[in-house]
Protein backbone atom coordinates (compact mmCIF):
# COMPACT_ATOMS: atom_id res chain seq x y z
CA UNK A 1 0.00 0.00 0.00
CA UNK A 2 1.41 3.28 -0.99
CA UNK A 3 2.18 5.56 2.06
CA UNK A 4 0.45 8.30 1.20
CA UNK A 5 -2.24 7.00 -0.10
CA UNK A 6 -2.75 4.65 3.16
CA UNK A 7 -3.03 7.66 5.21
CA UNK A 8 -5.37 9.46 2.84
CA UNK A 9 -7.77 6.49 2.98
CA UNK A 10 -7.30 6.16 6.82
CA UNK A 11 -8.71 10.26 6.87
CA UNK A 12 -11.30 9.48 4.41
CA UNK A 13 -12.09 6.23 6.39
CA UNK A 14 -11.83 7.71 10.02
CA UNK A 15 -12.41 11.73 9.90
CA UNK A 16 -16.21 10.95 10.02
CA UNK A 17 -15.61 8.70 13.28
CA UNK A 18 -13.21 11.43 14.89
CA UNK A 19 -14.13 13.57 17.79
CA UNK A 20 -15.92 17.34 16.53
CA UNK A 21 -13.39 18.69 18.37
CA UNK A 22 -10.58 17.20 16.69
CA UNK A 23 -8.23 20.36 14.85
CA UNK A 24 -6.95 20.55 11.37
CA UNK A 25 -3.54 21.58 12.79
CA UNK A 26 -4.08 18.05 14.60
CA UNK A 27 -4.98 15.85 11.93
CA UNK A 28 -2.02 17.15 9.77
CA UNK A 29 0.15 15.81 12.77
CA UNK A 30 -1.32 12.48 12.63
CA UNK A 31 -1.16 12.30 9.12
CA UNK A 32 2.60 12.96 8.71
CA UNK A 33 3.61 11.21 11.88
CA UNK A 34 1.83 8.23 10.27
CA UNK A 35 3.02 7.97 7.04
CA UNK A 36 6.14 6.43 7.58
CA UNK A 37 3.89 3.57 9.76
CA UNK A 38 1.75 2.64 7.21
CA UNK A 39 3.89 1.11 4.02
CA UNK A 40 5.18 -1.66 7.04
CA UNK A 41 1.36 -2.21 8.09
CA UNK A 42 -0.22 -2.65 5.11
CA UNK A 43 0.03 -5.68 2.35
CA UNK A 44 2.09 -9.07 2.77
CA UNK A 45 5.02 -8.65 4.23
CA UNK A 46 5.66 -5.49 5.86
CA UNK A 47 5.32 -6.57 9.89
CA UNK A 48 4.01 -9.94 9.22
CA UNK A 49 0.42 -8.73 9.92
CA UNK A 50 -1.08 -8.22 6.36
CA UNK A 51 -4.57 -6.70 5.59
CA UNK A 52 -4.34 -6.49 9.69
CA UNK A 53 -1.36 -3.90 9.73
CA UNK A 54 -4.03 -1.28 7.85
CA UNK A 55 -6.26 -1.99 10.97
CA UNK A 56 -3.72 -1.28 13.96
CA UNK A 57 -2.27 2.22 11.97
CA UNK A 58 -6.07 3.09 11.81
CA UNK A 59 -6.77 2.18 15.26
CA UNK A 60 -3.74 3.95 16.70
CA UNK A 61 -4.79 6.88 14.55
CA UNK A 62 -8.46 6.85 16.24
CA UNK A 63 -6.77 6.54 19.34
CA UNK A 64 -4.39 9.66 19.21
CA UNK A 65 -6.81 11.64 17.30
CA UNK A 66 -9.54 11.11 20.54
CA UNK A 67 -7.06 11.41 22.85
CA UNK A 68 -7.89 14.24 25.13
CA UNK A 69 -10.09 16.24 23.41
CA UNK A 70 -12.84 15.93 25.85
CA UNK A 71 -15.41 14.23 23.14
CA UNK A 72 -14.89 10.55 23.09
CA UNK A 73 -12.78 8.53 24.42
CA UNK A 74 -10.76 5.49 22.25
CA UNK A 75 -13.28 2.73 23.69
CA UNK A 76 -15.54 4.81 23.12
CA UNK A 77 -15.01 5.21 19.62
CA UNK A 78 -14.11 1.06 19.05
CA UNK A 79 -17.77 0.49 20.30
CA UNK A 80 -19.81 2.87 18.47
CA UNK A 81 -17.69 1.13 15.55
CA UNK A 82 -18.81 -2.46 16.48
CA UNK A 83 -22.23 -1.14 16.85
CA UNK A 84 -22.47 0.21 13.55
CA UNK A 85 -20.47 -3.13 12.34
CA UNK A 86 -23.54 -4.96 14.07
CA UNK A 87 -26.48 -2.97 12.65
CA UNK A 88 -24.67 -3.27 9.10
CA UNK A 89 -24.76 -6.84 9.58
CA UNK A 90 -27.83 -7.63 10.81
CA UNK A 91 -29.39 -5.55 7.68
CA UNK A 92 -27.68 -7.68 5.32
CA UNK A 93 -28.78 -10.89 7.70
CA UNK A 94 -32.47 -9.85 7.84
CA UNK A 95 -32.76 -8.91 11.28
CA UNK A 96 -30.95 -9.78 14.69
CA UNK A 97 -28.80 -12.83 15.96
CA UNK A 98 -26.08 -13.89 18.07
CA UNK A 99 -22.97 -13.18 16.62
CA UNK A 100 -21.17 -14.99 19.13
CA UNK A 101 -23.18 -18.68 18.42
CA UNK A 102 -21.36 -20.45 15.83
CA UNK A 103 -24.74 -22.43 15.04
CA UNK A 104 -26.42 -19.06 14.54
CA UNK A 105 -23.83 -17.43 12.55
CA UNK A 106 -23.06 -20.85 10.03
CA UNK A 107 -27.30 -20.46 9.90
CA UNK A 108 -26.69 -17.13 8.56
CA UNK A 109 -23.72 -17.27 6.36
CA UNK A 110 -23.74 -20.82 5.12
CA UNK A 111 -27.75 -21.78 4.84
CA UNK A 112 -29.85 -24.40 6.74
CA UNK A 113 -28.32 -27.53 7.40
CA UNK A 114 -25.66 -28.97 9.85
CA UNK A 115 -23.20 -26.33 11.03
CA UNK A 116 -19.79 -25.63 9.08
CA UNK A 117 -16.95 -24.08 10.03
CA UNK A 118 -17.05 -19.77 10.31
CA UNK A 119 -13.15 -19.66 11.29
CA UNK A 120 -11.00 -16.69 10.19
CA UNK A 121 -9.54 -18.87 7.35
CA UNK A 122 -13.16 -19.66 6.37
CA UNK A 123 -14.67 -16.66 6.39
CA UNK A 124 -11.17 -15.00 5.12
CA UNK A 125 -12.03 -16.98 2.09
CA UNK A 126 -15.93 -16.09 1.65
CA UNK A 127 -14.67 -12.55 2.10
CA UNK A 128 -12.04 -12.99 -0.47
CA UNK A 129 -15.14 -14.36 -2.66
CA UNK A 130 -17.20 -10.82 -2.89
CA UNK A 131 -19.01 -12.19 0.10
CA UNK A 132 -19.96 -9.09 2.21
CA UNK A 133 -21.01 -10.66 5.20
CA UNK A 134 -18.15 -12.58 5.80
CA UNK A 135 -16.29 -10.11 5.46
CA UNK A 136 -18.16 -7.39 8.05
CA UNK A 137 -18.11 -10.15 10.72
CA UNK A 138 -14.17 -10.73 10.46
CA UNK A 139 -14.15 -6.68 11.18
CA UNK A 140 -16.68 -7.10 14.00
CA UNK A 141 -14.45 -9.74 15.64
CA UNK A 142 -11.47 -7.86 15.20
CA UNK A 143 -12.94 -4.87 16.95
CA UNK A 144 -14.27 -6.88 19.65
CA UNK A 145 -11.02 -8.12 20.43
CA UNK A 146 -9.27 -5.00 20.19
CA UNK A 147 -12.26 -4.31 22.84
CA UNK A 148 -11.14 -6.91 25.08
CA UNK A 149 -7.37 -5.75 24.50
CA UNK A 150 -7.94 -2.82 25.51
CA UNK A 151 -9.82 -3.55 28.59
CA UNK A 152 -7.71 -5.60 30.00
CA UNK A 153 -4.69 -3.12 29.30
CA UNK A 154 -6.85 -0.47 31.36
CA UNK A 155 -7.38 -2.75 34.37
CA UNK A 156 -3.74 -3.18 34.52
CA UNK A 157 -2.98 0.28 34.54
CA UNK A 158 -5.63 1.36 37.12
CA UNK A 159 -3.89 -1.72 39.33
CA UNK A 160 -0.53 -0.23 38.86
CA UNK A 161 -1.96 3.07 39.81
CA UNK A 162 -3.16 1.86 42.76
CA UNK A 163 0.43 0.32 43.87
CA UNK A 164 2.04 3.29 42.75
CA UNK A 165 -0.12 5.07 45.07
CA UNK A 166 0.21 3.30 48.05
CA UNK A 167 4.23 2.79 47.13
CA UNK A 168 3.75 6.78 47.40
CA UNK A 169 1.78 6.32 50.68
CA UNK A 170 4.71 4.09 52.09
CA UNK A 171 7.24 6.21 51.25
CA UNK A 172 5.82 9.27 52.55
CA UNK A 173 5.45 7.32 55.72
CA UNK A 174 9.12 5.79 55.26
CA UNK A 175 8.13 2.34 55.22
CA UNK A 176 9.43 -0.66 53.27
CA UNK A 177 12.51 1.14 53.23
CA UNK A 178 10.88 3.40 49.96
CA UNK A 179 13.44 5.88 50.20
CA UNK A 180 15.75 8.03 48.32
CA UNK A 181 18.50 5.62 48.93
CA UNK A 182 16.10 2.71 47.53
CA UNK A 183 15.13 4.59 44.49
CA UNK A 184 18.24 6.06 42.67
CA UNK A 185 18.31 8.74 40.12
CA UNK A 186 19.71 5.85 36.89
CA UNK A 187 21.59 8.21 34.53
CA UNK A 188 22.16 6.27 31.24
CA UNK A 189 24.80 7.13 28.84
CA UNK A 190 23.34 6.20 25.84
CA UNK A 191 25.60 7.63 23.15
CA UNK A 192 28.46 5.24 24.57
CA UNK A 193 25.81 2.34 25.21
CA UNK A 194 24.21 2.70 21.40
CA UNK A 195 28.19 1.50 20.33
CA UNK A 196 28.37 -1.19 22.93
CA UNK A 197 25.08 -2.86 22.27
CA UNK A 198 25.57 -2.59 18.42
CA UNK A 199 29.35 -4.37 18.58
CA UNK A 200 27.40 -6.98 21.31
CA UNK A 201 24.37 -7.96 18.91
CA UNK A 202 23.96 -9.58 15.65
CA UNK A 203 23.42 -7.83 12.54
CA UNK A 204 19.27 -7.93 13.02
CA UNK A 205 17.20 -6.07 10.08
CA UNK A 206 13.43 -5.44 10.03
CA UNK A 207 11.54 -6.27 6.96
CA UNK A 208 12.35 -3.18 5.12
CA UNK A 209 15.94 -3.82 5.58
CA UNK A 210 17.21 -0.84 8.19
CA UNK A 211 19.14 -2.37 10.51
CA UNK A 212 17.63 -2.96 14.46
CA UNK A 213 20.59 -5.20 16.47
CA UNK A 214 21.53 -2.01 18.80
CA UNK A 215 17.88 -1.07 19.34
CA UNK A 216 17.10 -4.76 20.28
CA UNK A 217 20.09 -4.41 22.62
CA UNK A 218 19.24 -1.44 24.38
CA UNK A 219 15.80 -2.81 24.72
CA UNK A 220 16.76 -5.97 26.32
CA UNK A 221 18.97 -3.24 29.35
CA UNK A 222 15.66 -1.26 30.11
CA UNK A 223 13.63 -4.01 30.52
CA UNK A 224 16.04 -5.31 32.87
CA UNK A 225 16.61 -2.46 34.32
CA UNK A 226 13.01 -0.92 34.88
CA UNK A 227 10.13 -3.84 33.86
CA UNK A 228 9.74 -5.59 36.64
CA UNK A 229 9.31 -1.94 38.47
CA UNK A 230 6.87 -0.55 36.26
CA UNK A 231 4.55 -3.76 36.19
CA UNK A 232 4.35 -2.60 39.93
CA UNK A 233 3.21 0.43 39.17
CA UNK A 234 6.43 2.36 40.24
CA UNK A 235 7.54 5.39 37.83
CA UNK A 236 11.55 4.84 38.06
CA UNK A 237 14.13 7.36 38.50
CA UNK A 238 15.47 7.57 34.98
CA UNK A 239 16.99 9.38 32.00
CA UNK A 240 18.77 8.83 29.01
CA UNK A 241 21.49 11.23 27.80
CA UNK A 242 22.54 11.65 24.47
CA UNK A 243 25.51 13.63 22.41
CA UNK A 244 24.32 16.31 20.74
CA UNK A 245 26.62 15.95 18.18
CA UNK A 246 29.11 18.04 16.38
CA UNK A 247 31.90 20.14 17.55
CA UNK A 248 32.03 21.36 21.08
CA UNK A 249 34.32 23.65 23.38
CA UNK A 250 36.51 20.83 23.68
CA UNK A 251 37.42 21.06 19.68
CA UNK A 252 38.01 25.13 20.56
CA UNK A 253 40.72 23.69 22.83
CA UNK A 254 42.34 21.36 21.03
CA UNK A 255 41.23 20.93 17.13
CA UNK A 256 42.80 17.51 17.51
CA UNK A 257 40.14 16.30 20.10
CA UNK A 258 38.70 12.84 19.37
CA UNK A 259 40.24 13.17 15.73
CA UNK A 260 41.86 9.63 15.44
CA UNK A 261 38.29 7.92 16.06
CA UNK A 262 36.94 5.85 12.44
CA UNK A 263 33.53 6.78 10.48
CA UNK A 264 30.39 5.55 12.68
CA UNK A 265 29.47 2.26 11.23
CA UNK A 266 26.80 3.16 8.35
CA UNK A 267 24.46 0.68 9.59
CA UNK A 268 24.51 1.77 13.14
CA UNK A 269 23.55 5.92 12.08
CA UNK A 270 20.05 4.98 11.27
CA UNK A 271 19.28 3.12 14.81
CA UNK A 272 20.36 6.70 16.91
CA UNK A 273 17.03 7.76 15.88
CA UNK A 274 15.52 4.71 16.12
CA UNK A 275 16.71 4.40 20.12
CA UNK A 276 15.47 7.94 20.33
CA UNK A 277 12.16 7.02 19.35
CA UNK A 278 12.59 3.58 21.62
CA UNK A 279 13.06 6.21 24.49
CA UNK A 280 10.18 7.70 24.09
CA UNK A 281 7.87 4.12 23.62
CA UNK A 282 9.54 3.36 27.24
CA UNK A 283 8.27 6.75 28.67
CA UNK A 284 11.88 8.09 29.38
CA UNK A 285 13.26 11.19 29.06
CA UNK A 286 15.85 12.13 26.42
CA UNK A 287 18.32 15.23 27.77
CA UNK A 288 21.23 16.35 25.95
CA UNK A 289 22.59 20.12 25.67
CA UNK A 290 23.98 21.61 23.02
CA UNK A 291 27.76 22.43 23.01
CA UNK A 292 28.62 19.73 25.40
CA UNK A 293 28.89 16.14 25.53
CA UNK A 294 26.45 13.56 27.13
CA UNK A 295 29.32 13.21 29.66
CA UNK A 296 29.17 16.80 30.74
CA UNK A 297 25.27 16.57 31.21
CA UNK A 298 25.41 13.33 33.22
CA UNK A 299 28.15 15.30 35.09
CA UNK A 300 25.94 18.00 36.13
CA UNK A 301 22.63 15.99 37.07
CA UNK A 302 24.79 13.89 38.91
CA UNK A 303 26.29 16.24 40.66
CA UNK A 304 22.78 17.95 41.21
CA UNK A 305 21.26 14.99 42.51
CA UNK A 306 24.28 14.33 44.76
CA UNK A 307 23.86 17.62 46.54
CA UNK A 308 20.53 17.36 47.03
CA UNK A 309 20.70 14.28 48.52
CA UNK A 310 19.69 11.73 45.76
CA UNK A 311 21.97 8.52 45.10
CA UNK A 312 22.97 8.25 41.75
CA UNK A 313 23.99 5.25 39.12
CA UNK A 314 25.38 6.17 35.95
CA UNK A 315 24.73 3.38 33.60
CA UNK A 316 28.44 3.66 31.78
CA UNK A 317 31.62 1.87 31.39
CA UNK A 318 33.15 5.26 30.40
CA UNK A 319 36.57 5.75 32.67
CA UNK A 320 36.03 9.63 32.13
CA UNK A 321 32.67 9.30 34.75
CA UNK A 322 34.51 7.51 37.05
CA UNK A 323 35.89 10.72 38.46
CA UNK A 324 31.93 11.32 39.60
CA UNK A 325 31.82 8.82 41.84
CA UNK A 326 31.31 9.56 45.74
CA UNK A 327 30.67 7.58 48.72
CA UNK A 328 28.26 10.43 49.87
CA UNK A 329 27.93 11.56 53.12
CA UNK A 330 25.56 13.40 55.97
CA UNK A 331 22.60 15.19 54.08
CA UNK A 332 24.25 13.85 50.00
CA UNK A 333 23.91 11.62 48.30
CA UNK A 334 25.84 8.46 46.46
CA UNK A 335 27.22 8.28 43.00
CA UNK A 336 28.29 4.89 41.54
CA UNK A 337 29.14 3.73 37.82
CA UNK A 338 27.21 0.55 36.89
CA UNK A 339 29.31 -0.98 34.43
CA UNK A 340 26.44 -2.57 31.81
CA UNK A 341 28.78 -5.07 30.26
CA UNK A 342 30.57 -6.47 32.78
CA UNK A 343 27.96 -6.17 35.59
CA UNK A 344 29.75 -4.77 38.37
CA UNK A 345 29.45 -1.64 40.32
CA UNK A 346 32.07 0.98 40.73
CA UNK A 347 32.70 3.13 43.55
CA UNK A 348 35.27 4.56 45.51
CA UNK A 349 36.90 1.61 46.46
CA UNK A 350 37.26 0.01 42.95
CA UNK A 351 38.52 3.32 41.34
CA UNK A 352 41.18 3.05 43.69
CA UNK A 353 42.24 -0.69 43.03
CA UNK A 354 41.75 0.18 39.34
CA UNK A 355 43.50 3.62 38.65
CA UNK A 356 45.64 4.08 41.80
CA UNK A 357 43.74 7.10 43.08
CA UNK A 358 40.55 8.47 44.82
CA UNK A 359 37.98 9.90 41.87
CA UNK A 360 38.20 13.63 42.82
CA UNK A 361 42.86 12.56 41.71
CA UNK A 362 41.21 10.79 38.74
CA UNK A 363 41.50 13.65 36.27
CA UNK A 364 44.94 14.41 36.81
CA UNK A 365 46.08 10.58 35.95
CA UNK A 366 44.12 10.55 33.07
CA UNK A 367 45.94 14.34 31.62
CA UNK A 368 48.84 12.40 32.40
CA UNK A 369 48.54 9.32 30.75
CA UNK A 370 46.53 10.94 27.87
CA UNK A 371 43.72 8.97 26.53
CA UNK A 372 44.06 7.22 22.70
CA UNK A 373 40.18 6.93 22.02
CA UNK A 374 39.44 10.25 22.39
CA UNK A 375 43.17 11.63 21.27
CA UNK A 376 43.87 13.42 24.61
CA UNK A 377 47.85 13.80 24.35
CA UNK A 378 48.42 13.67 27.90
CA UNK A 379 52.68 13.36 28.64
CA UNK A 380 54.62 10.63 26.44
CA UNK A 381 56.60 8.06 27.88
CA UNK A 382 53.56 8.18 31.38
CA UNK A 383 51.15 5.85 31.61
CA UNK A 384 48.68 5.46 34.11
CA UNK A 385 50.67 3.30 36.66
CA UNK A 386 53.64 5.83 36.50
CA UNK A 387 50.58 8.80 36.78
CA UNK A 388 48.88 7.73 39.86
CA UNK A 389 52.14 7.30 41.39
CA UNK A 390 53.44 10.44 40.85
CA UNK A 391 49.89 12.22 41.95
CA UNK A 392 49.90 10.41 45.11
CA UNK A 393 53.58 11.74 45.85
CA UNK A 394 52.55 15.05 44.68
CA UNK A 395 49.11 15.67 45.82
CA UNK A 396 47.96 16.95 42.12
CA UNK A 397 48.83 17.81 38.98
CA UNK A 398 49.40 21.48 39.24
CA UNK A 399 51.99 20.66 42.62
CA UNK A 400 53.40 18.01 40.00
CA UNK A 401 53.64 20.52 37.44
CA UNK A 402 54.94 23.40 39.56
CA UNK A 403 58.30 20.81 41.30
CA UNK A 404 58.75 18.91 38.17
CA UNK A 405 63.05 19.38 39.16
CA UNK A 406 62.12 17.10 42.02
CA UNK A 407 61.55 14.15 39.83
CA UNK A 408 63.93 11.42 40.13
CA UNK A 409 64.36 9.84 36.85
CA UNK A 410 65.56 11.76 34.34
CA UNK A 411 63.28 10.67 31.29
CA UNK A 412 60.39 10.81 33.57
CA UNK A 413 61.81 14.72 34.44
CA UNK A 414 62.66 15.78 30.94
CA UNK A 415 59.32 14.58 29.60
CA UNK A 416 57.08 16.40 32.32
CA UNK A 417 59.09 19.34 32.10
CA UNK A 418 59.17 19.43 27.96
CA UNK A 419 55.01 19.18 28.06
CA UNK A 420 53.61 21.25 30.97
CA UNK A 421 51.48 22.87 28.75
CA UNK A 422 50.17 19.76 27.06
CA UNK A 423 49.37 18.51 30.38
CA UNK A 424 47.14 21.23 31.31
CA UNK A 425 45.65 21.05 28.20
CA UNK A 426 44.97 17.54 28.53
CA UNK A 427 43.50 18.44 32.23
CA UNK A 428 41.01 20.62 30.48
CA UNK A 429 39.86 18.30 28.10
CA UNK A 430 39.50 15.30 30.44
CA UNK A 431 37.86 17.62 33.01
CA UNK A 432 33.81 16.80 33.33
CA UNK A 433 31.53 19.94 33.16
CA UNK A 434 29.18 19.71 36.39
CA UNK A 435 27.75 22.93 35.86
CA UNK A 436 26.09 23.12 32.43
CA UNK A 437 23.93 26.12 32.47
CA UNK A 438 19.89 25.08 32.74
CA UNK A 439 19.19 26.87 29.61
CA UNK A 440 21.08 24.71 27.15
CA UNK A 441 20.05 21.36 29.30
CA UNK A 442 17.58 20.23 26.48
CA UNK A 443 14.53 17.49 27.77
CA UNK A 444 14.20 18.56 31.62
CA UNK A 445 11.01 20.07 31.02
CA UNK A 446 11.44 22.43 33.77
CA UNK A 447 11.57 19.76 36.25
CA UNK A 448 14.34 19.37 39.16
CA UNK A 449 16.86 16.40 38.78
CA UNK A 450 15.09 14.82 41.74
CA UNK A 451 11.53 15.24 40.15
CA UNK A 452 13.19 13.34 36.98
CA UNK A 453 11.10 10.11 36.01
CA UNK A 454 9.75 7.88 33.40
CA UNK A 455 6.28 7.90 32.33
CA UNK A 456 3.62 5.48 33.34
CA UNK A 457 4.00 2.44 31.75
CA UNK A 458 1.86 2.21 28.16
CA UNK A 459 1.36 -1.34 26.79
CA UNK A 460 -0.01 -0.73 23.47
CA UNK A 461 2.96 2.60 23.04
CA UNK A 462 5.75 -0.17 23.86
CA UNK A 463 4.14 -3.14 21.87
CA UNK A 464 3.41 -0.93 19.03
CA UNK A 465 7.13 -0.25 19.06
CA UNK A 466 8.18 -3.95 19.24
CA UNK A 467 5.98 -4.52 16.02
CA UNK A 468 7.27 -1.32 14.00
CA UNK A 469 11.25 -3.04 14.59
CA UNK A 470 10.25 -5.91 13.76
CA UNK A 471 11.16 -7.50 17.37
CA UNK A 472 8.22 -10.32 17.15
CA UNK A 473 9.53 -12.54 19.96
CA UNK A 474 10.32 -9.91 22.42
CA UNK A 475 6.54 -8.13 21.60
CA UNK A 476 4.96 -11.90 22.49
CA UNK A 477 6.83 -12.46 25.39
CA UNK A 478 6.22 -9.09 26.92
CA UNK A 479 2.49 -9.25 25.94
CA UNK A 480 2.69 -12.30 27.95
CA UNK A 481 3.92 -10.29 30.64
CA UNK A 482 1.69 -8.09 30.45
CA UNK A 483 -1.36 -9.98 30.71
CA UNK A 484 0.40 -11.97 33.16
CA UNK A 485 0.64 -9.35 35.80
CA UNK A 486 -3.67 -8.66 35.66
CA UNK A 487 -4.70 -8.97 39.05
CA UNK A 488 -1.66 -8.84 41.04
CA UNK A 489 -0.66 -12.40 39.95
CA UNK A 490 2.35 -13.31 41.84
CA UNK A 491 5.88 -14.15 39.24
CA UNK A 492 6.33 -10.71 37.96
CA UNK A 493 9.68 -10.47 39.09
CA UNK A 494 10.07 -13.94 38.01
CA UNK A 495 8.69 -13.49 34.63
CA UNK A 496 11.55 -10.54 33.86
CA UNK A 497 14.22 -12.63 35.21
CA UNK A 498 13.09 -15.35 32.51
CA UNK A 499 12.24 -12.73 29.69
CA UNK A 500 16.65 -11.94 30.86
CA UNK A 501 17.71 -15.30 31.06
CA UNK A 502 16.11 -16.21 27.44
CA UNK A 503 17.27 -13.46 25.84
CA UNK A 504 20.85 -15.02 25.86
CA UNK A 505 21.94 -18.16 23.37
CA UNK A 506 22.27 -17.54 19.81
CA UNK A 507 20.00 -16.05 17.21
CA UNK A 508 18.45 -12.22 16.85
CA UNK A 509 15.32 -10.89 16.72
CA UNK A 510 15.26 -9.25 13.55
CA UNK A 511 11.91 -9.96 11.37
CA UNK A 512 10.79 -13.58 11.34
CA UNK A 513 13.75 -14.78 13.52
CA UNK A 514 12.95 -15.78 17.63
CA UNK A 515 15.64 -15.67 20.51
CA UNK A 516 17.06 -12.31 20.26
CA UNK A 517 19.49 -12.70 22.71
CA UNK A 518 22.67 -13.84 21.66
CA UNK A 519 25.85 -11.56 20.50
CA UNK A 520 27.73 -11.61 23.48
CA UNK A 521 26.54 -10.33 26.96
CA UNK A 522 24.77 -6.92 26.50
CA UNK A 523 21.75 -8.07 28.69
CA UNK A 524 22.98 -9.77 31.51
CA UNK A 525 22.14 -7.31 34.47
CA UNK A 526 21.04 -10.36 36.81
CA UNK A 527 23.28 -9.49 39.68
CA UNK A 528 23.78 -5.96 39.42
CA UNK A 529 21.32 -3.90 42.01
CA UNK A 530 20.51 -0.64 40.16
Amino acid sequence: MNGINGVNGILRCLRPRLCPKTSPGLLRHLSSSLSSAVPSAGGAGGDGTGGDGYFNVASEFYRKANEGTGSRTYMETLKERQGVLESEIFSIAGGPFNLNSRAQLSKVIHGSGPTQSVSKDSLDAMAGGGNPLAGKVLKYREITSQIKRVEQSENRKAERRIRSSNLASKAAEGENGVTTGRDPLVLIDSSAYIFRSYYAMPPLHRSDGTPTGAVLGFCNMLNKLVMERLLRGERPRLVMVFDCGGKNFRHELYSEYKGNRPPCPVDLIPQFELIKDMASAYGVQRILAEGYEADDVIATLASRGVERGVNVNVVSSDKDLMQLVDDGGEGRGSCVLIDPMKQKRVGVEQVVEKWGVTPDKLGDVLALAGDTADNVPGVKGIGPKIASGLINEYGGLEELLERTDEVKQNKRREALQGSIETARLSRQLVELVRDVPTDKIEGMDNLEVEELRMEELDEDRLLNFYQEMGFRDIRRRMKNMFEGSVNGQPGVGSSVSNYVRKRRGGGGDGDGKEGEGGGGDAQKFDDVPF
